[in-house]
């Protein structure tokens, strides 16, 4: 679970947080818990309060989880309503580190509201975080266009087109900062292939079977988090 520090020698863990704690897993005093504060820093404590609205417990140890390479960020082409909520729930559980939108040619989705859609996506990640026991919380950001994407020491673009995979194309050392981006439904436009070369991106396939986007993102995250070590 998650708290807004760990660094004191109680946590406290508040809201709806606490409430799921004591409600639905039932967490009583005297049982151990792990908690961290999304940025890496995890403390082994031993509850002394369990409240619907409040839960302490006394740190018995901390310690830190580094980041390791490379921070991967997918660029995720909006697919139809409630995909991207599977997308970013799944590529937070295997460990992705930096989740955006991206406004192709081909999204069918519009994306109105949008602090609010991050706002609710950021939740399920955390959601998602909380599950798998992730000591830091991916960043899920505002939607971009194919004009501006994310910086990155490498990008990559899967093309169903492409005869190239992925796993040839990969560095043998990760770089620090990976774009991996994936198109909507019906995949991205000529011109919008063209302008992803132009910039410097390489394209890369999955093989000659064709995945729904919200598959691809997956086995694609996949493929890079586990060449570099931190999956599998």
């Amino acid at each position: 679970m998650f708290a807004s520090s760990v660094a004191s020698d109680v946590v406290q863990i508040t809201g709806d947080d606490a409430h799921h704690a004591v409600r639905v897993l039932r967490l009583r005093t005297g049982e151990r818990i792990t908690v961290s504060d999304g940025a890496g820093n995890v403390a082994n404590a031993t509850i002394t309060d369990a409240e619907p609205r409040l839960l302490r417990a006394r740190v018995d140890q901390r310690r830190h989880v580094p980041r390791v390479p490379p921070w991967l960020v997918v660029v995720q082409g909006i697919p139809k309503a409630g995909k991207l909520d599977l997308v970013v729930q799944k590529l937070t559980e295997i460990g992705v580190d930096e989740i955006v939108p991206l406004k192709a040619a081909r999204s069918v989705a519009r994306w109105d509201d949008g602090e609010k859609k991050v706002s609710r996506l950021s939740a399920i990640a955390r959601e998602a975080a909380k599950q798998s026991h992730r000591a830091w919380l991916p960043d899920v950001g505002l939607p971009v266009t194919v004009e501006g994407l994310p910086a990155a020491d490498l990008t990559i673009v899967l093309h169903e087109e492409e005869p190239g995979r992925l796993v040839d194309v990969l560095p043998p050392d990760p770089p620090a900062r990976f774009a991996l981006v994936v198109g909507p439904e019906g995949g991205f436009a000529g011109d919008e292939i063209a302008m992803f070369v132009r910039n410097g991106a390489q394209l890369a396939g999955l093989g000659g079977q064709i995945l729904r986007t919200e598959t691809a993102a997956l086995v694609a995250a996949s493929l890079v988090l586990g060449r570099y070590g931190r999956i599998g």
